[in-house]
């Protein structure tokens, strides 16, 4: 499915990632690098980079900082 299709790509404005409910998605997407590996952060990055960001250090490409309770 094309990606436009799924997101208007305004990422600024996005709702789901000013979400504070965009926690859980942190967490699971996490989780899931962890216990899956690096396809992960590929499928992730290809779809929507934004997620790889943490909702709460704001830090990219699945990093945080150290006692984020996300990590």
């Amino acid at each position: 499915m094309d990606r436009k299709k799924l997101c208007d790509e305004n990422c600024n404005a996005c709702p789901i990632i000013s979400h504070p409910n965009n926690r859980m998605i942190t967490k699971i997407l996490n989780t899931l690098l962890e216990n899956l590996g690096s396809d992960v952060y590929s499928t992730v990055e290809n779809y929507c980079p934004n997620l790889t960001v943490c909702y709460n250090c704001r830090i990219d490409d699945f990093c945080h900082i150290e006692n984020c309770e996300l990590k």
